[in-house]
């Protein structure tokens, strides 16, 4: 189901981003919603595209520099941000070249800024709406977007302090929003006439069963995680031990 109804709560980012107003910020990101606000409360904003219609579809905006580049290889030099700031997209982020490069171009006591947003679905009209649509499809409303790899990064060398925080949000769904998001379903839109009616009358129960004659909310949770750059494992020289072998050139 959609969440594109969401604004990303204010208190969230700035928290995120240090709630200051004259960071250097590098977000990674081929969406300009986020940068753009990061941007207008007084910071510096990089935002990195995957290539270069992403960075047009960026666009100019006040404040935000959009470039075309790659998380293994940054274009930038070293302690050149105080945030990095990566949402909906950790788990791609989680390999070596790119956990090192994030940590190479942060300064000494930034972070890594990381957020997933989830559908809540503890609420129990949200639990019958799954059970309903996953005896049409068993893979349809899944809510795992990666939460799990802020656990990846917190474990690493380079990241070894971290602070969480989450929010909790809820999106306004009419009804005949919520029917018809159900309708665009691949699995329902491939029923026969009679089973497709049969399982949007059950979406239309379900909605008029939790909302008593109101306007539902969809429930989502919004995890926050701070991870602290520590550049000593980066420079530590290396200590040979008494039993090595030296070849010199």
């Amino acid at each position: 189901m959609s969440s594109s109804g969401l604004r990303f709560p204010t208190q969230a980012l700035s928290w995120l981003t240090g709630d200051r107003t004259d960071s250097r910020v590098l977000t990674l990101s081929n969406s300009a919603g986020l940068p753009r606000r990061i941007a207008a409360a007084g910071n510096r904003v990089w935002c990195l595209g995957t290539g270069s219609a992403a960075v047009r579809r960026l666009g100019p905006a006040l404040g935000v520099e959009p470039l075309a580049a790659t998380t293994a290889a940054l274009p930038f030099d070293a302690c050149r941000f105080d945030v990095v700031l990566a949402h909906q997209m950790l788990h791609l982020l989680t390999e070596k070249p790119h956990v090192s490069e994030m940590a190479r171009v942060l300064r000494p006591g930034g972070w890594v800024a990381a957020s997933y947003l989830v559908r809540d679905d503890s609420v129990p009209w949200v639990r019958r709406l799954i059970s309903l649509m996953r005896s049409v499809d068993p893979g349809a409303m899944s809510a795992d977007l990666g939460v799990g790899s802020i656990r990846t990064l917190v474990d690493h060398k380079y990241f070894p302090r971290c602070e969480q925080r989450d929010f909790r949000l809820w999106v306004p769904v009419t009804r005949d929003a919520l029917v018809g998001m159900a309708a665009e379903l691949p699995a329902v839109a491939e029923l026969a006439d009679r089973d497709r009616r049969r399982v949007l009358l059950g979406v239309g129960a379900i909605y008029d069963g939790a909302s008593a004659g109101g306007e539902l909310r969809l429930p989502y949770h919004l995890t926050c995680l701070r991870a602290y750059v520590d550049h000593a494992e980066m420079t530590t020289p290396i200590r040979l031990g008494e039993d090595a072998l030296v070849i010199r050139l």
